[in-house]
């Protein structure tokens, strides 16, 4: 790893490791920010603990923030802002951020590359190249795929597909990548030339994978408030956080704890477990 020097470092500095508790993050940014990543680091590479190349600090959706505005204090690009001036030279942001919101970072002093769709032909030939490389790594992916057709040799089939899969996809790595999974694990199988059994929109992804995994409404009800209280929740809550939170749900019952266990390994795939 390019900083082994500043994991060991805070692993000997136990007021760092306080600095950067997820509580005092939340109530002080600020200073966890600076105190607990900034500074070390620059410390580091002054007496030469930190390589001389560049890294990268990568910052998906910067936009997402802005839905959940605080009512008082920064938000995440006005947090990025404030504290640019503080980074060192070979420590880079990469950040991305939707286009009908590119606004919000007018004033980061960023270099724009622009991934939609109808502004280059990059992203179409990035996902081109994924496609294809799922394609000849996957003889599951290959069997499924040239059982549509006998007249087509293989590589006729994958091509076909592969284009499809690219129309369907409109710049979405998401979306290519969720298709070719269910057909790799055997959730859909193509059945015709068309390839009309696959999923046009995401939303559609999803529903098939919450139908797969909760086929009747009683199984899905067992899992519901779990739902509700991360979908709601502003950062990532521990099990015992979460746990709390759905029984303060429950008015007229109460949901024990191996229960509440069961429950969330339903979600298991979904939901991604904090230590």
């Amino acid at each position: 790893p390019q900083l082994a020097a500043y994991r060991d470092h805070l692993l000997n500095e136990q007021h760092l490791q306080s600095c950067l508790a997820l509580k005092e993050c939340i109530a002080n940014p600020d200073v966890a920010l600076t105190r607990g990543i900034l500074e070390p680091l620059a410390s580091l590479k002054r007496i030469g603990k930190i390589s001389n190349s560049n890294c990268v600090i990568l910052i998906d959706g910067l936009c997402e923030a802005e839905y959940h505005r605080p009512d008082h204090g920064d938000t995440l690009t006005s947090f990025l802002i404030k504290h640019l001036s503080s980074f060192p030279s070979w420590l880079k942001v990469m950040a991305t951020v939707r286009s009908e919101l590119l606004d919000i970072t007018k004033l980061l002093p960023f270099t724009r590359i622009s991934l939609d769709v109808s502004g280059s032909d990059n992203v179409h030939k990035d996902i081109s190249a994924y496609i294809n490389f799922r394609l000849q790594n996957s003889p599951t992916l290959q069997s499924n795929i040239a059982s549509t057709s006998s007249s087509e040799s293989g590589s006729v089939s994958q091509h076909k597909f592969s284009m499809h899969v690219l129309h369907l996809s409109q710049g979405s790595f998401l979306f290519a990548k969720l298709t070719l999974d269910l057909l790799e694990r055997g959730h859909l199988v193509v059945k015709s030339s068309g390839f009309k059994v696959l999923p046009v929109t995401l939303a559609q992804i999803y529903s098939l994978h919450f139908n797969l995994r909760f086929p009747t409404i009683r199984s899905f009800e067992k899992v519901t408030h779990i739902l509700s209280v991360c979908l709601a929740a502003l950062y990532p809550l521990t099990l015992l956080e979460i746990y709390y939170s759905v029984n303060s749900l429950l008015v007229d019952s109460f949901l024990p704890w191996s229960e509440f266990l069961q429950r969330f390994k339903l979600l298991s795939g979904f939901l991604v477990k904090r230590l």
